[in-house]
């Protein structure tokens, strides 16, 4: 009876087991290209998201180099490279992360990097293994208050909050999200006491995210998410509120990655009260 009572327990446990694994939320991979890091490449990020946890994520970037030893992309020496690079001699599109060390070594003579890139992707790529997307959205948000100041412990590059923002966009993809980013510039003049970004599709404006009033002058970085299957186009509402109480709308905003400028009502061309570039710098 013992023997039988033993397998019986041995047997649901088993079985719990195999239901525990079958609850488990299914990795799912997302994949973004972006410009994570100046005018002259573009990154290529993956994300493997289960459930709402990034559990890990790879970073590469092309550009188009020319050197001894530099390794193009497949077909680089052929009829696809000619239409990248045209007719420069010796230039190929190439992956950073394959030619770590040459383009580490550019870094290091032309900027007096003193880590290679691989190195410093390894380091965000740690950072954000077992975080949820959540609180991936909410660093980069308070970092980028920061001006970006020792983003990443590890990481050395000067856009290490450029990629990740790239993660969270991929992990976004991952779970079925489409994300926006925007820089909030204040160039009203006073304090902004309300901002809200709703999405037209269902009206709902979500929480205050100038949180205790963003003043005149500062900056934030706010993020919306709608669902995937959603248009992006035209997709939100954006709105705020002065301290005086002047209300400035701008009803058809796109899911992207751009600076929102709030302007004075003296600044204002016709009734836009934001333009989408940052401001210049005195």
């Amino acid at each position: 009876m013992k023997k039988i009572l033993a397998l019986v327990l041995a047997s649901v446990m088993v079985l719990c087991a195999f239901a525990a694994v079958a609850e488990e939320a299914p990795v799912k991979l997302g994949q973004v290209q972006c410009a994570a890091h100046g005018a002259q490449c573009f990154a290529v990020i993956t994300a493997a998201v289960q459930g709402d946890t990034v559990v890990a994520a790879w970073i590469d970037e092309f550009q188009v180099m020319s050197g001894e030893g530099v390794v193009g992309v497949p077909n680089s020496n052929d009829k696809f490279g000619a239409n990248i690079v045209g007719s420069e001699d010796g230039k190929v599109l190439g992956s950073k992360r394959v030619n770590n060390v040459y383009y580490s070594g550019n870094m290091a003579a032309k900027a007096g990097a003193t880590q290679e890139i691989v190195a410093s992707w390894q380091a965000i790529e740690a950072f954000v293994a077992g975080k949820t997307i959540a609180e991936l959205e909410a660093y980069a948000a308070d970092k980028a208050e920061a001006a970006g100041v020792d983003v990443i412990s590890g990481a050395t590059l000067a856009d290490t909050l450029g990629y990740l923002k790239g993660i969270i966009a991929a992990a976004n993809v991952a779970a079925g999200i489409q994300t926006g980013h925007y820089t909030v510039y204040n160039q009203t003049g006073e304090t902004v006491k309300e901002l809200y970004i709703a999405f037209n599709a269902t009206g709902e404006k979500g929480e205050n995210l100038a949180g205790d009033g963003l003043a005149n002058g500062e900056s934030k970085l706010v993020i919306k998410s709608i669902p995937a299957d959603a248009d992006a186009h035209h997709a939100l509402t954006f709105t705020y509120v002065t301290e005086s109480g002047r209300t400035g709308e701008f009803t058809t905003l796109s899911i992207e990655d751009v600076p929102l400028t709030l302007l004075a009502a003296d600044a204002m061309t016709g009734a836009t009260p934001l333009t989408f570039f940052a401001p210049k710098a005195e």
